[in-house]
């Protein structure tokens, strides 16, 4: 490798390196980079494609502005693939596959209280 980090930008509220980003962040990582974090650089597209299986594509989530009323209930599905994607990021692991949203929701707020956020 020529030595380049690699640089990311967040897409969500992300805890990395024992901090909290913010969407929109820039950040240098060196880890296996998850599904929050958006390749800025070569370094940071070559360590994307092998943490993916060579698969690049990166999907944001749309906006609702209050449009989508599930808010995380059965039927829901974005809202638990978000919630999903938050668990992920501050416990660096994936949820068990078949864990409620309200499930994550209260995880999700135990870690932050345990980080004091």
């Amino acid at each position: 490798m020529s030595g380049e980090k690699a640089k990311y930008r967040v897409l969500r509220l992300s805890h990395i390196h024992n901090q909290l980003w913010e969407e929109g962040s820039e950040v240098d990582y060196d880890g296996l980079p998850g599904s929050a974090l958006v390749p800025l650089n070569d370094a940071a597209k070559k360590a994307k494609a092998k943490a993916t299986g060579g698969k690049v594509a990166v999907v944001e989530l749309p906006k609702t502005d209050g449009e989508n009323t599930g808010d995380g209930l059965p039927g829901s599905d974005a809202d638990l693939d978000k919630l999903r994607e938050e668990y992920e990021a501050l416990f660096n692991e994936k949820p068990h596959h078949n864990v409620k949203a309200e499930t994550l929701r209260e995880k999700i707020a135990q870690k932050r209280k345990d980080l004091g956020v």
